[in-house]
């Protein structure tokens, strides 16, 4: 996301049909009266002892709740799994180790991915899914920041046996969310790259880069983070994605969109640059995050980098597979030998 783009920076135009269509065809594991949520199972243990007379006395000796199983969805390519007041929908292909995870933006969903995934299927594990209230997964009640979408995740991950180590990829705000898992779980993630992510301190930054004494209303007004917006604590969010301040010595790579502008705002040229030269600079900030990283621009890419449409997916894919081969403690290749040819320039 660059320029004046919100943080929220569009969802696709089927998600609506896709929640409804999916809703309709869960399996019949799935309990009728909570879309694709399955039915808890649970396993409990009865003895019966004592003399019966009227009633006989019944001693409950063991009763285990089971972590619930994915139930597969009818029409669909993926699953459902529960995890805990709602369920969320998901979609592993490929095999191998170590397992990419993805992470789509703000209103994104497993179909986000669909121009990278087949192909990084090809040599190992990958799985995306769809946040709370996106897609085909249920809603959170109220109002939840990053923190409880990590849950999520983590007990996705848990419950659908979906193992380390992984390499996860994060796409504009799934960027922070992706930094915020792999400081939580270091041991548990082999690599990360990072599509066009967000920045903690974006919102900041880009509004301190504006001229003093020209009023740019509405520009100011989208550069703030919103406080909530479709039930998602974004300023929250951010914050908490700030406090994680390094990867260490993670494999990174670092993609920017090499194409800007927003076309909610028709600015002059000189705040176009400033504005541009400081998403730049966010960008860097986030290859700084680990001691081993590598910041590609994708010059032929808007925002939606991994979209075969505006973007460059084949960037992601090789982007993947360079810190796929990095992990282990072997250092990622320069920028140049994992991203040769014309269409990209290594910043």
């Amino acid at each position: 996301m660059s320029g004046g783009e919100r943080w929220l920076s569009g969802s696709d135009d089927s998600e609506a049909e896709f929640l409804k269509r999916s809703r309709s065809r869960a399996g019949t594991s799935a309990t009728p009266d909570a879309g694709l949520r399955p039915a808890r199972e649970q396993s409990c243990r009865v003895m019966a002892r004592g003399t019966v007379l009227v009633v006989a006395v019944v001693l409950i000796v063991g009763c285990r709740e089971e972590k619930p199983k994915p139930v597969r969805v009818v029409g669909l390519e993926g699953s459902i799994v529960d995890v805990g007041e709602h369920n969320l929908y998901f979609d592993c292909v490929g095999a191998g180790s170590p397992t990419v995870v993805l992470e789509a933006g703000a209103g994104g969903s497993t179909r986000s991915w669909q121009y990278v995934r087949p192909e990084l299927a090809k040599t190992t594990r990958t799985c995306s899914y769809d946040r709370a209230g996106l897609g085909g997964s249920g809603e959170i009640p109220g109002v939840h920041d990053a923190a409880d979408e990590i849950r999520d995740l983590e007990r996705l991950l848990d419950r659908a046996d979906i193992g380390p180590p992984y390499v996860l990829v994060g796409h504009s705000y799934g960027g922070l969310l992706v930094r915020m898992f792999a400081g939580a779980r270091r041991d548990d993630v082999a690599a990360v790259v990072l599509v066009d992510a967000s920045h903690p301190d974006q919102s900041s930054r880009f509004l301190a880069a504006l001229p003093r004494g020209r009023p740019l209303t509405a520009l100011r007004r989208d550069l703030r983070l919103p406080r909530v917006d479709h039930g998602v604590a974004v300023r929250a969010s951010f914050a908490l994605a700030g406090g994680v301040r390094s990867l260490h010595d993670a494999p990174l790579v670092v993609i920017t969109a090499g194409q800007t502008g927003d076309p909610n705002h028709d600015l002059p040229p000189a705040i176009r640059r400033r504005l541009d030269a400081t998403w730049l600079s966010l960008q860097d900030g986030l290859a700084h995050l680990s001691t081993d990283s590598v910041h590609v621009i994708a010059l032929r890419s808007d925002h939606f980098v991994q979209s075969f449409l505006t973007g460059q997916p084949d960037v992601v894919v090789r982007a993947v597979r360079a810190v796929k081969t990095a992990r282990g403690g072997r250092p990622l290749p320069p920028c140049e030998q994992v991203f040769p040819g014309r269409g990209v320039r290594c910043a």
